[in-house]
């Protein structure tokens, strides 16, 4: 019965995003507030678990996701077709909508953290905590960055929602939801170990820094 309920949940939930994606691509003001809504409200009950900010800057965040998204479909780089969601190559999005938004906000956190270093002299709880997602997500700032800013950030995004669903899944507890290994090793218990979760983990890294870095490439070139 609980398994036929998140089905059912999963399953009107995917239907209104579809709605929503298509809605936009057909310039409908109303479905414009909608999404609007739809993101804003998932992102202020969720954006604490994914990246620490204050309420302004949260703000900021959020608006620059929304504008994101909306550009991404208006370009199509996410659409809907046949009763789903699509994203590059034509290739159906291995993650819902709103995990798609928060992964966009998890780069715009990325940006606003380069344009507003914290304070060196401070030293509370909440600095020590940005400085250790910073040092975490070294790596990853390091691919974004290394490229076009804007261009890479949706590339990023979009190659993430594409992914093979066990890629998707560790990618976004680890980088965007920041749960450690352990954790991770709990929620997904098909690993044998912690070292086998972690091997895991830099594939999946590794094979989305070279598909970003090709696909910009590709972009580049055009």
């Amino acid at each position: 019965m609980i398994m036929a309920r998140k089905i059912l949940s999963h399953t009107v939930m995917q239907e209104r995003e579809v709605a929503l994606v298509a809605g936009m691509a057909d310039h409908s003001r109303r479905t414009q507030y909608e999404l609007y809504r739809y993101c804003a409200d998932y992102f202020w009950d969720n954006y604490r678990a994914v990246f620490f900010a204050d309420e302004t800057a949260a703000d900021e965040i959020l608006q620059n996701a929304f504008i994101a998204l909306w550009e991404n479909i208006e370009q199509q780089r996410i659409y809907a077709k046949e009763g789903r969601l699509m994203g590059r190559d034509d290739k159906p999005l291995s993650s819902s909508l709103l995990t798609y938004f928060m992964g966009i906000a998890r780069l715009k956190y990325l940006e606003w953290v380069r344009e507003n270093p914290i304070c060196k002299d401070s030293e509370s709880l909440q600095v020590l905590s940005v400085r250790k997602q910073q040092k975490e997500m070294e790596e990853y700032i390091g691919m974004l960055y290394d490229y076009g800013e804007q261009v890479m950030l949706g590339i990023v995004a979009d190659v993430i929602s594409r992914m093979s669903p066990r890629c998707s899944e560790i990618l976004t507890k680890f980088y965007y939801e920041e749960k450690t290994l352990d954790n991770i090793l709990v929620e997904i218990p098909s690993f044998s170990s912690k070292d086998a979760l972690k091997t895991k983990k830099n594939k999946c890294m590794n094979s989305l820094r070279e598909t970003s870095v090709e696909i910009y490439q590709r972009y580049l070139n055009t």
